[in-house]
């Protein structure tokens, strides 16, 4: 039992970090991830990332790439001198209405291993995927941010949004997402994009890439108050095909048990932690996302093991319904 009670304390000492309210003007020194903005629609709805201490290579936005070993061999990592956004366009209908999902994905260096403080999710090549559901009058209605692992899945709807479609009893000041609070709505106006003078911002935390925090703040105003990087944005499917053109490789497995899971993504405290109680021997690994397509690892969003189907991002409409909300 003794064993037991010390995995239950890890466990539950990882939903107390940081749980006080942090407002953003307190932030530790960070650096701003601008996208570049150019013809497509997704320059349009890209989120500016915000990072904390951005010096430490772990921080920083980075490009999946490929190396080949001192052996011969390649493997794929995380360059942290370049950053790139990816990102993809996705449509769906439910009974109410048609959308779009603009989908961003970031990938870091790492998380770092720590016992004190105690990073769970301690591992290689991690990541981040930011989707902004669009209306049927290209209204941002809802953000919908989760690791590449699907864990610390958080929701953020928009003024935009009826609020017949939130789930019951929602919070709207702020809402607690395992240990950070995020606002509970974005309240955003007509002219919110007009000449792209003003962004969603995500504020991400230094070693865990935790959100911080989520506003809507001019771009001006980053630019004066922070460093900031331009980030080009480029298709997710470049993820497929890393590397040199004669030598493509993809950022995931293509085959085999860990099919559809980022290469070298080892997960190895949630692993010992939790993946007897989840039932998943690869529980907390980054993973493939690509909406109604089999890439052969369920995009699971919750730990009950029974509901993985019902939690899985890859079939959005369900996903939706499956956390309470009715768009």
């Amino acid at each position: 039992m003794k064993w037991l009670l010390v995995v239950l304390l890890l466990i539950s000492s990882t939903a107390c970090i940081n749980t006080k309210y942090i407002p953003q003007e307190s932030l530790k020194p960070a650096v701003a991830y601008l996208p570049l903005v150019d013809e497509s629609t997704a320059s349009q709805y890209a989120p500016i990332f915000l990072v904390e201490e951005n010096d430490i290579l772990y921080n920083r936005i980075g490009t999946p790439s490929v190396i080949r070993r001192e052996s011969g061999g390649l493997r794929v990592h995380v360059d942290p001198e370049r950053p790139t956004i990816y990102a993809q366009k996705f449509s769906f209908k439910t009974e109410k209405a048609s959308y779009a999902n603009y989908i961003y994905r970031i990938h870091f260096q790492k998380v770092p291993f720590s016992f004190f403080p105690f990073y769970l999710t301690g591992g290689k090549n991690v990541g981040l995927i930011i989707i902004v559901t669009i209306d049927e009058e290209d209204n941002p209605v809802l953000l919908t941010t989760v690791h590449t692992c699907g864990c610390y899945l958080a929701f953020v709807p928009t003024s935009f949004l009826p609020e017949s479609a939130f789930p019951k009893d929602w919070k709207f000041e702020k809402q607690r997402v395992y240990g950070e609070n995020l606002p509970g709505i974005l309240y955003m106006d007509d002219n919110l994009y007009e000449n792209l003078k003003s962004k969603i911002v995500i504020v991400l935390k230094n070693a865990t890439h935790r959100i911080k925090w989520i506003s809507i703040q001019h771009v001006e105003n980053i630019k004066k108050d922070y460093n900031f990087f331009n980030s080009p944005i480029v298709p997710m499917k470049q993820l497929q095909i890393l590397g040199q053109a004669d030598e493509p490789i993809s950022f995931f497995e293509t085959s085999g048990p860990k099919k559809g899971y980022v290469k070298g993504s080892h997960k190895p405290f949630e692993k010992l932690l939790m993946s007897w109680w989840a039932m998943d021997l690869y529980v907390g690994e980054d993973k493939d996302f690509e909406p109604n397509k089999d890439t052969g690892a369920i995009f699971y969003t919750s730990l009950k093991f029974w509901d993985r189907t019902d939690s899985d991002m890859r079939n959005f409409k369900n996903f939706l319904s499956y956390w309470g909300w009715k768009l």
